[in-house]
């Protein structure tokens, strides 16, 4: 990757980063519904509840992996 593109130190440290390294920054229903050990019509659930707040995507609901780790430490938003 040329270095004039990419400006931030971060960026840079993101983008030579590992495919199998990376620490994913969001969800899907189904990656949520197995972290916390639960079904997908649950994880629904509680995004109709408003437990959990999905990212606003076109196609897919993302949910931030912060709101997946709180509510599996039992902590509220």
């Amino acid at each position: 990757m040329n270095s004039e593109i990419v400006s931030s130190p971060l960026l840079a440290e993101i983008v030579s980063a590992p495919a199998d390294k990376a620490e994913p920054l969001t969800y899907s229903v189904a990656e949520a519904a197995h972290v916390l050990g639960v079904s997908q019509p649950t994880i629904y659930r509680l995004i109709a509840r408003r437990m959990l707040r999905p990212l606003p995507c076109i196609r897919h609901k993302r949910l931030p992996k912060k709101q997946i780790q709180r509510l599996a430490n039992g902590d509220t938003l």
